[in-house]
């Protein structure tokens, strides 16, 4: 059963888990730029899409989330 390692609420699947990050999870940071990498965002939707997306193909910004 996935979880989310932010809030620990559990999902049947990795898509509900996925669109749960992407859209109500509370934990995630509120700022235009990414606090792993430093890049810059228009909107703090597209900083978080950023930091979830590169969260499954890279390390350094997995490991943020899980650390939050």
């Amino acid at each position: 059963m996935p979880t989310c390692k932010l809030c620990g609420k559990s999902f049947d699947t990795m898509t509900e888990l996925y669109m749960h990050l992407h859209s109500e999870c509370s934990k995630i940071p509120r700022s235009r730029r990414c606090p792993v990498c430093g890049s810059k965002y228009r909107s703090i939707r597209f900083m978080r899409h950023h930091l979830i997306n590169e969260a499954l193909i890279e390390s350094k910004h997995m490991n943020y989330l899980i650390s939050i």
